[in-house]
C-alpha cells in the first residue's frame, strides 16, 4: 500500500463524522448526559482503594514484661523468623517494658497479601518460643483503609462519675451502628478494675503463696457450661456460674484456714494507674478514632459520622463533655480535590488566553477549549462504569490528559485551518489534518498527536520511499537524535 492510501485509511473516523452529523451529535449528547451523572455520582476519596505501601508491622504485647525479657524471648525470635520472609528490604525491631514490635519494608513489586500471609506463618513459629502468658500478636498492614476517617475529642467534666459506660453507650456504640464503619477506637478510656493489692508481711505472716493466691482469684471469676437436663418434655441447658456480686463477697473470701482476704489485701473498684495522661482544655479527654470498611467510600462515611458527632453535641446526657472534631478524612479529601481542580480551572483559563493570543481565532480557541470539558465528562463516564474513584492520583491524570489534549487539538485545528486556507473545501479539510501537517508543527505534532508523519520534518528518509528502495526503518537511536 503506497502512502496516498494511508491517509484514506486514517481518516474513516473525521469522515464519518462529517457524514453522519447528526449520529454523533447525538452519541455526544448521550455522553454528555452520562458523564454528567457519573461526575455527580463516582465516588471520591484520598486515595484509591486498593492503595497499600509494602511495610507490615508486628506488634506483641506483654503486660508487665521488662525490657530485657521481651528483647530476649520475644523480639529475638520474632526477628529470626521474619527475617526468612522473601523480598524483604530491612527489618527492624523494638522492645519497651511490655511491649515489642518489628517493622517490615520490603522491596517495590512485592505481593503484599503474599507477604502478609508468609508473615502470620512465621508468627505462628515464633509464638511456640514466646512466653505462655504472651496472649496476642498483631500483624498490621499500611494500607488506606488501615487509616482512620475521623477523629472525635472529648474533654470530660470532673464530675461525671461513671465515664467509660457513658462513653460506650452514647459515643461509640452509636458511631459502631453507621454503615460502612468498622471498628471505633477510644484511647485514653479506662474502665474500673477490681485493685487487690497485697500486703507481703501479712501474705508471708499467713503463710501464703502470692503466686498461688493470684491463680485461685483468676480462676474464681468464670461462666461454664454443664450440660443439659431433661425434665418431662423440656430440654434445660445448665450453667455454672461463679461471680461475685459485690466487694465485700471478694474481701470475704477464704484464702487460708484462719484467712480471710480483706486481712492480707486492699480490694478497691477504681481505675488502674495509667503510665499517660489525656487532657484537652484542662480536664480529663478521650480521642476516638473511627475506622472505615475496606470497601466503603471514605466521603460517604465521614459525612454520617460527622452527621453523628452533631447529633451528640445536641444529646442532653453529653452537656458535661465537650465534643471537637479533631480531624475528618471527608474535608481533605474535599480540600486536596478542590484545591486541584482551582489549580485546573486557573490553568485552563490561561491555555485559554495563550491560545487565543497565538491563533488569534475565536472560533478555533472556542472548539479547543470545549474539547476539555466534553472529553474529562466521557472520561468520568469510562471510570465511573468500571468501579474507579476520583481521587488525588485519577485527578492528576486527567489533569496532564488535558494537557495532550490540548496539544492534539491544537495541532489538528490549526492544521485543518492550513488546508482550508490552500483550497481544500470544508468537507475535506478535517478528513486528513493528522496526515500532512505543518512541517513549523512538526515536533509539537509528533508529541502531541502521535500519528503525524515526523520524517521530513525531522530530516529523515520518507518510510514509504525506504521501503521502495528495500531499506529498512530507522533505529531507535537515529530518532531519539532526531527528536533531541
Amino acid at each position: 500500500m503506497n502512502s496516498s492510501e494511508e491517509p484514506s485509511r486514517d481518516s474513516s473516523l473525521p469522515r464519518f463524522s462529517l457524514d453522519r452529523r447528526i449520529t454523533v451529535v447525538m452519541i455526544l449528547l448521550t455522553l454528555v448526559v452520562l458523564g454528567t451523572v457519573a461526575t455527580v455520582s463516582i465516588p471520591l476519596e484520598l486515595f484509591p482503594s486498593g492503595f497499600e505501601g509494602p511495610m507490615l508491622e508486628v506488634q506483641v504485647p506483654w503486660r508487665d514484661a521488662p525490657s530485657q525479657e521481651v528483647l530476649e524471648k520475644v523480639v529475638l525470635p520474632l526477628e529470626e523468623e521474619l527475617s526468612t520472609i522473601a523480598g524483604i528490604d530491612q527489618l527492624d525491631t523494638y522492645a519497651r517494658t511490655g511491649f515489642g514490635m518489628a517493622t517490615l519494608r520490603f522491596k517495590q513489586g512485592t505481593d503484599m497479601d503474599v507477604a502478609y500471609r508468609e508473615a502470620r506463618d512465621r508468627v505462628e513459629r515464633a509464638r511456640v518460643r514466646m512466653p505462655d502468658d504472651v496472649q496476642q500478636v498483631f500483624i498490621f498492614k499500611h494500607d488506606v483503609s488501615g487509616i482512620p476517617i475521623y477523629f472525635v475529642g472529648l474533654a470530660i467534666d470532673p464530675a461525671v462519675i461513671d465515664v467509660y459506660n457513658l462513653v460506650q453507650d452514647e459515643v461509640v456504640l452509636p458511631l459502631e451502628r453507621l454503615e460502612g464503619v468498622a471498628s471505633v477506637e477510644a484511647f485514653g478510656l479506662e474502665e474500673k478494675e477490681v485493685l487487690i493489692e497485697l500486703d507481703r508481711e501479712r501474705t508471708d505472716a499467713s503463710g501464703l503463696n502470692i503466686y498461688e493466691l493470684a491463680q485461685q482469684l483468676g480462676g474464681d471469676n468464670f461462666t461454664l457450661s454443664s450440660g443439659t437436663v431433661r425434665q418431662g418434655g423440656k430440654k434445660l441447658l445448665l450453667r455454672s456460674v461463679a461471680r461475685y456480686r459485690s466487694l465485700e463477697e471478694l474481701e470475704n473470701r477464704q484464702v487460708g484456714p484462719q484467712t480471710r482476704l480483706k486481712d492480707i489485701a486492699t480490694v478497691t473498684y477504681d481505675l488502674p494507674d495509667k503510665k499517660y495522661r489525656v487532657r484537652a482544655m484542662s480536664r480529663p479527654a478521650v480521642a476516638i478514632a473511627v475506622n472505615k470498611e475496606g470497601d466503603a467510600n471514605a466521603l460517604e462515611v465521614a459525612q454520617r459520622v460527622d452527621a453523628a458527632v452533631e447529633e451528640m453535641r445536641e444529646n442532653p446526657r453529653l452537656q458535661l463533655i465537650e465534643v471537637a472534631t479533631l480531624f475528618d478524612q471527608g474535608e481533605v479529601i474535599m480540600e486536596s480535590l478542590g484545591t486541584l481542580l482551582s489549580s485546573g480551572r486557573i490553568g485552563g483559563i490561561i491555555a485559554l488566553l495563550v491560545l487565543f493570543f497565538f491563533l488569534r481565532r475565536f472560533r478555533m480557541t472556542l472548539i479547543v477549549t470545549l474539547s476539555i470539558p466534553v472529553s474529562i465528562v466521557i472520561a468520568l463516564t469510562a471510570m465511573y462504569f468500571a468501579g474507579e474513584s476520583l481521587n488525588i492520583l485519577t485527578l492528576l491524570a486527567l489533569m496532564i490528559s488535558v494537557g495532550l489534549l490540548v496539544d492534539n487539538s491544537v495541532v489538528v485545528g490549526e492544521n485543518i485551518f492550513r488546508l482550508h486556507r490552500e483550497g481544500l473545501s470544508r468537507g475535506d479539510g478535517p478528513v486528513f489534518p493528522a496526515a500532512a501537517v505543518d512541517p513549523d508543527l512538526g515536533g509539537a505534532s509528533g508529541l502531541a498527536s502521535g500519528r503525524a508523519d515526523l520524517h521530513p520534518a525531522l530530516g529523515l528518509p520518507d518510510p514509504a520511499e525506504k521501503r521502495q528502495r528495500g531499506g529498512g526503518t530507522p533505529s531507535g537511536l537515529q530518532l531519539a537524535e532526531a527528536r533531541l
